[in-house]
């Protein structure tokens, strides 16, 4: 089963299985981060291990139908569903404008990650009932949602699922398929960023190899890498945030070196670690090199 917490226990990070000592690991290396927030945990982790961390947002986020999403947080606000679905931080930003706190306790609450549980926790100031670590459909092998509605006349039987626009449906089938009723809302969609908005100098940089990984973030920004930069050089190596962002990134023909076990800075780091040190061709006297 997909490791989750309840709204009782903690929702940090999972321990993981570190390196004793991560401080110089990276030391050298070049890591993309296709995405610029502040705070950035990832790219925080990644730096304290030694990496020169570039940043570069490749996708903007445009918001969803206004009304659409009205009517999603009245529903939520009057309590008139069995769960909330949120499986992502930015849906709960998309939500953020419309939402009326505090959201009644018999509207159930389940996320995709510790990132999503602190934004809907700092949001409304309640935790999640349900915290999944891994991917959206890690939720499907949680007894509460996969077990379906309970039985009985005045049983809610809805699920609210705001999430991406371009979001893999396989969430949302999965629950219709354990006897939900589903309302999903386009909460926002992401579009590639145009050129210009890149660091200057990021094209050569990665044409030229000057890049050792990439972390995938999502499906829509490994498209948006490929349209902006486009297929990465033989020795940059690819590194996944999740499974469904790995399996978006091979269905477009691209070789995923490693897969984060979960989408955490512990667990991106670890997998960046992993295939630094695995590979010979990176682990012998890496180069520091300039990517201005």
């Amino acid at each position: 089963m997909a490791q989750s917490i309840s709204r009782n226990d903690s929702i940090g990070p999972l321990p993981g299985r570190p390196h004793k000592d991560t401080g110089t690991l990276l030391t050298g290396r070049v890591v993309l981060l296709p995405r610029v927030k502040e705070p950035d945990r990832i790219a925080s982790a990644l730096e304290r291990a030694g990496a020169k961390v570039l940043r570069a947002a490749v996708t903007r986020t445009v918001p969803g139908d206004a009304a659409a999403l009205e009517e999603t947080a009245r529903r939520i606000t009057a309590g008139e569903a069995a769960w909330l679905v949120l499986t992502s931080a930015r849906t709960v930003k998309a939500l953020a404008p419309y939402l009326h706190v505090p959201v009644p306790s018999t509207l159930q609450v389940a996320v995709v990650g510790p990132a999503t549980a602190r934004a809907w926790t700092e949001l409304t100031g309640a935790s999640p009932d349900l915290v999944a670590r891994g991917s959206a459909s890690a939720l499907l092998e949680e007894p509460a949602l996969a077990g379906g509605p309970q039985a009985g006349p005045n049983s809610a039987q809805r699920v609210l699922l705001p999430a991406s626009a371009l979001a893999d449906p396989a969430l949302a089938d999965g629950l219709r398929r354990a006897g939900w009723e589903v309302e999903r809302v386009a909460a926002y969609t992401t579009v590639t960023a145009d050129t210009c908005d890149l660091p200057p100098g990021m094209g050569s940089t990665w044409a030229t190899g000057g890049v050792d990984a990439v972390v995938l973030t999502a499906p829509s920004t490994t498209r948006a890498i490929l349209e902006l930069l486009g297929p990465p050089p033989s020795t940059t190596r690819l590194v996944a945030i999740g499974a469904t962002t790995a399996a978006a990134a091979r269905d477009l023909g691209l070789p995923v070196a490693a897969t984060a076990s979960s989408p955490t800075p512990e667990g991106v780091l670890q997998a960046t670690i992993d295939v630094m040190m695995s590979d010979p061709a990176l682990t012998t006297n890496p180069p520091l090199r300039s990517t201005s």
